[in-house]
């Protein structure tokens, strides 16, 4: 059965997204995966690669369904994310042979066979990651990631994409009752449980591994497979991590409690040479480091920087 995934990415996160395809390619016998292209640079990359695994939607496309509206925004970072839940309804709307989506974000790889996240998706109409992390800043970020979701073409799939995207199209900087003083898509995803039958919350602690939850895990390889605890690494999400020099990446990691070693230092490698491959030097920073967190929690991680490693070296 063929599955369906889309995700959207810019010139400076192709080498993610390159990265993503060619696990996704490893890792899945039939697949289409609907990328849109966030610039031009994007479009003219995917023509010449003429890959049939992928298909490309350009702004131009996407905007006869949708509108566009940059100026609201504080930054690229805050568009692009307002896009999410169009770009899954667009797929549904456009190409009527899609009875499900699968939403990735662009740094997402695969390490598994890509049929263990439709097993837990199942028959559900919604389905979404929990961040999985007790002390996670659930307030500001939520207590769900928008890096790995599913819609189906029902009822409850429609109108939850329906009601996400005219949360994001409609928000603006103070809106009220909102509670953040930033634009995020993700904090909607808190009540969905509640207003949506059928919805699947993933809890298999190999999809959507992240760096927010990996300190709860141990790392392990046997026989060419990476294990997390019992259970086989399926997909990592590779958030926000950024080039500091030519050899060296900074994994955004410094306000979590995080301990890179072993297998997971080889997840980390593995996953940048694939990026290296397309050109790693051409990849922007869009996802800023910061943190605003009280003057207790800042000296706390200072401290957890002298026996936590954030860095690593790719030679």
């Amino acid at each position: 059965m063929k599955r369906h995934i889309c995700t959207y990415f810019d010139i400076n996160f192709l080498p993610r997204g390159m990265a993503l395809l060619d696990s996704l390619e490893k890792n899945s016998e039939d697949f289409l995966i609907y990328i849109l292209a966030l610039d031009e640079e994007v479009v003219k990359y995917f023509l010449v690669l003429n890959n049939p695994n992928v298909k490309i939607i350009t702004l131009a496309e996407y905007s006869k369904y949708f509108s566009i509206s940059k100026e609201k925004y504080q930054d690229k970072k805050e568009f692009y994310f307002s896009l999410t839940p169009a770009i899954c309804l667009y797929v549904l709307k456009v190409f009527r042979d899609v009875d499900l989506i699968l939403y990735l974000d662009a740094d997402v790889y695969l390490f598994n066979d890509l049929e263990i996240i439709y097993d837990e998706i199942g028959t559900a109409s919604v389905a979404m990651c929990s961040q999985r992390l007790p002390w996670y800043n659930s307030k500001k970020y939520g207590l769900y990631n928008v890096g790995v979701n599913a819609f189906r073409r029902d009822n409850v799939g429609i109108k939850c994409l329906e009601d996400w995207h005219e949360d994001c199209s409609s928000w603006e900087k103070g809106q009220k009752n909102y509670k953040l003083d930033f634009f995020s898509d993700q904090i909607w995803l808190d009540q969905w449980p509640k207003k949506y039958n059928n919805l699947k919350v993933i809890e298999h602690i190999g999809i959507d591994t992240a760096p927010w939850n990996a300190i709860q895990y141990r790392f392990t390889k046997r026989e060419h497979q990476y294990y997390i605890d019992d259970k086989p690494l399926v997909l990592y999400h590779f958030s926000s991590i950024k080039q500091l020099t030519k050899h060296k990446w900074h994994l955004n990691t410094t306000f979590t409690i995080f301990n890179l070693q072993n297998s997971l230092a080889d997840i980390y490698k593995e996953y940048i040479k694939n990026i290296i491959k397309y050109d790693s030097e051409k990849t922007d920073d869009v996802i800023k480091l910061t943190f605003s967190g009280n003057k207790l929690k800042n000296i706390v991680y200072s401290v957890l920087k002298i026996f936590h490693k954030h860095t690593i070296t790719i030679k």
